[in-house]
C-alpha cells in the first residue's frame, strides 16, 4: 500500500496527462460538430473549391494541436478565428478564377430529394452568392458570412475576428449594402469595375 504523500504525488503527475487528454477529447468533439461550419466559412471567404477540404483539415488540426490552451466554451470561436486567418494564407498561395462553382457542396449533400430544375437553381444561387461575396473586401465578407450564413452573434464574431463588437455592427451594415449592390449588378450583367 502506498503512503498518502506518494498517492498525492502520483495523482499530481497523472493530472497533466489527464487534463491534456480531456482537453483533446473536448476539442475533438467540437471539431466533429463544427466541421461543416468551418468548411462553409472557408468556402465563403474565398478559399478555392479545390483547396477548401485541405484548408478545413488544417484549421481543425491547428485547433487540436492547441487543445490545452483553448478555454472551455471558446472552442468554436477559436476554430473560426483559425479558419479566418487560414483563408488569407490560402488566397495568398492560390489565385482564384471568377468561375469557382464547386462540383459538390456541403449544402448539396444535405439536400435529400430534388428535381433537376431545383438543383440547377440552387447551383446558380450558390454561384451568385460566391460571386457577390467575392466582390466584398475580406473583412466585410467575414462578418457577413459569420452573421448571416453561420448565425453567430456579434459577440462571437468579435471574438473570432478579434475586433470590437461595435466594429462588427458597422461592418455588417456596410457588408449588407455592398452585397446587395453586388447582387444587383451581377443580375444586370454589369461589370464589377464599371
Amino acid at each position: 500500500m502506498l503512503p498518502l504523500h506518494a498517492k498525492v504525488a502520483l495523482s499530481e503527475e497523472a493530472s497533466p496527462d489527464a487534463a491534456r487528454a480531456e482537453a483533446f477529447k473536448r476539442i475533438r468533439e467540437v471539431v466533429t460538430r463544427e466541421y461543416a461550419v468551418v468548411w462553409r466559412f472557408l468556402r465563403r471567404l474565398g478559399v478555392p473549391p479545390n483547396d477548401v477540404d485541405d484548408a478545413t483539415q488544417i484549421a481543425l488540426a491547428r485547433a487540436l494541436a492547441r487543445s490545452e490552451v483553448i478555454a472551455p466554451g471558446c472552442e468554436r470561436s477559436y476554430l473560426m478565428r483559425a479558419a479566418y486567418h487560414l483563408s488569407f494564407e490560402c488566397r495568398r498561395a492560390t489565385r482564384r478564377s471568377l468561375e469557382r462553382a464547386a462540383d459538390v457542396d456541403v449544402d448539396q449533400l444535405a439536400a435529400r430529394e430534388s428535381t433537376p430544375d431545383a438543383e440547377l437553381q440552387r447551383q446558380r444561387d450558390r454561384e451568385l452568392l460566391d460571386q457577390a461575396l467575392d466582390r466584398l473586401p475580406t473583412e466585410l465578407r467575414a462578418v457577413l458570412t459569420l452573421f448571416e450564413l453561420e448565425g453567430m452573434t456579434f459577440t462571437e464574431i468579435a471574438s473570432v475576428l478579434e475586433i470590437p463588437r461595435g466594429t462588427v455592427a458597422s461592418r455588417l451594415r456596410r457588408a449588407r449594402g455592398e452585397f446587395k449592390r453586388a447582387v444587383s449588378r451581377l443580375r444586370k450583367g454589369i461589370s464589377p469595375w464599371s
